[in-house]
């Protein structure tokens, strides 16, 4: 009993924050999840975090920014959150975390006319040559597999640079998703027929997207987040968010295994 008066103190301390500030969060473009259609944010995880600030009764706003600049607004400005991030171990301490959200199982794609590519384990990434935007998370997915930057795979400072360069066959291999690849080819006018899934890739950074808050934001506030999030998700209100943006159908390649199931087909994560 002698804590009810700081709990209550708290409670009412988050609740008129939450009637007077707007949660400031940020997010890249990054198709299906987040992006701008009409000036306005959309996607799979846009969707899904509006619809988490609805129940959990906040005003959010929500902003598009390249992914450098939003992570530095959300360490500097305490309301404030970012989504689709990994949650990786180098971050944990950094935030209070909601998720997961939405994401897709990570795979590594060749050109289908690159027959000279074989690629049966991670080990073999030593091989070939991969592009990724600098300080994404594949970066340090490529580094924990021991290969070196400049050598075994470049970064580019804007997103989705290293696909012009894929195309071109300067690099090897590019990495993407079921969820992802289909927009990550219109970009350079490729379609998914024109590749092939080598590997899929598993790491333990690759867990999911999260909404990522900072670490000052009140502690209800994160709560009722996630707490909203488990509600959807017993509810079934995820799945069709996720047909809204990515059909059922989406590749039309008719040899299967099961790296191509995943690769291709594979169903959303969360």
């Amino acid at each position: 009993m002698k804590n009810w008066p700081a709990t209550l103190c708290l409670f009412f301390t988050w609740a008129a924050l939450a009637e007077s500030q707007p949660l400031t969060l940020y997010t890249e473009s990054f198709p299906p999840y987040n992006f701008e259609e009409h000036n306005q944010p959309t996607g799979i995880n846009t969707e899904i975090v509006e619809t988490l600030c609805k129940h959990a009764k906040l005003k959010c706003v929500i902003q598009v920014l390249p992914w450098r600049r939003a992570m530095s607004k959300t360490l500097e400005q305490p309301y404030s959150g970012i989504f689709s991030t990994s949650r990786t171990t180098q971050r944990e301490a950094q935030f209070q975390w909601v998720g997961p959200l939405v994401s897709g199982q990570s795979c590594l794609y060749r050109l289908s006319e690159r027959t000279d590519i074989e690629l049966t384990s991670s080990r073999l990434l030593t091989n070939y040559t991969i592009g990724v935007s600098r300080g994404d998370v594949y970066q340090a997915v490529l580094t924990d597999l021991q290969l070196v930057e400049g050598h075994h795979f470049l970064t580019y400072s804007g997103k989705f640079e290293e696909l012009n360069m894929f195309k071109r066959g300067k690099h090897d291999l590019l990495i993407g998703s079921s969820m992802t690849l289909a927009t990550q080819l219109q970009k350079v006018a490729l379609s998914p027929e024109q590749v092939i899934p080598v590997l899929e890739l598993n790491h333990p950074a690759l867990g999911g997207n999260y909404l990522a808050l900072n670490k000052s934001a009140p502690a209800g506030v994160v709560s009722a987040l996630q707490r909203a999030l488990d509600t959807m998700k017993e509810n079934g209100q995820i799945a069709p968010i996720v047909e809204k943006f990515v059909p059922a159908n989406k590749y039309p390649h008719v040899q299967t295994s099961p790296t191509v199931d995943r690769c291709f087909y594979g169903t959303a994560v969360y």
